[in-house]
């Protein structure tokens, strides 16, 4: 239920990489102590890291097929290597911050200080730091459990993937549906850049998946119109559909919580 709750809140507010998670903390962690706050926060980067992973593995695996079939421009070559690089980053500055925690108290004791030169020693920086620190250390017990029971992200990787595949067979089904017989590999890159479009930690204008999406269809030499039109379903499925869903579950969960409290 709070999965179905942060997506709904990605859809609304495009930051998928920010408000999502915020929302998925708050909602696990709401009333809990500072131990629980940090092993909720390293589920959920285990869980971007696996959702990454999936999709960079896909990206790199139908960019090959590509490469080895089609003559691409070049504009959608370096597209492509800079949406690999960027995507393979981000997964290694996670790694390495979940695995070493001095990096992560390095990052603490310059924001705190940036802070406190802001407001002019006006903070509490040794009160700050204190729980900052334990949330880093229970975050890091977090990531000590799963790295002495890896068998426990057997099930999670198995459902990114079947998550990751049926995401992907809503590209593809639309244009079957339009009586077009696109190649796989031309969904699979379109699917993998679109999603990490929307996984860029700043907001993002409205439209801008679907002139992305638009312009890599009529790269692969698919007609404009046609390239449009698909890209339309594809964002009414995709986007209404878990608006619905995830609108539903935030109401369930508010009577829930409606009800706690009555009682």
């Amino acid at each position: 239920m709070y999965c179905l709750v942060s997506r709904f809140v990605d859809l609304l507010l495009p930051t998928e990489a920010i408000s999502g998670e915020i929302t998925r903390l708050y909602l696990a962690s709401e009333g809990s102590e500072e131990d629980r706050i940090g092993r909720v926060t390293a589920s959920l980067v285990i869980h971007r890291l696996l959702s990454m992973t999936t999709t960079l593995l896909g990206l790199l695996a139908g960019s090959a097929i590509i490469l080895l079939n089609y003559e691409i421009t070049v504009y959608l070559s370096s597209l492509l290597v800079t949406i690999s690089a960027g995507t393979a980053a981000t997964i290694l500055l996670l790694l390495y911050l979940s695995l070493r925690r001095e990096p992560a108290e390095r990052l603490i004791d310059r924001l705190l200080g940036l802070a406190s030169s802001i407001l002019r020693g006006r903070l509490n920086v040794a009160m700050w730091r204190e729980k900052a620190l334990k949330a880093v250390q229970s975050f890091h017990q977090g990531v000590d459990a799963i790295r002495e029971r890896p068998r426990n992200l057997v099930k999670p990787a198995i459902f990114t993937v079947i998550s990751w595949f049926f995401h992907l067979s809503t590209y593809q089904t639309v244009f079957y549906a339009l009586g077009l017989d696109v190649p796989f590999s031309v969904s699979v890159v379109v699917f993998s850049i679109s999603v990490a479009v929307q996984t860029i930690p700043i907001g993002l204008p409205v439209g801008l998946v679907e002139i992305v999406m638009t312009t890599l269809y009529t790269l692969f030499n698919i007609d404009i119109a046609v390239s449009g039109t698909a890209t339309t379903l594809i964002r009414v499925v995709t986007f209404w559909f878990e608006i619905l869903i995830g609108y539903a579950a935030a109401q369930w969960i508010g009577m829930k919580a409606m009800l706690g409290r009555a009682r």
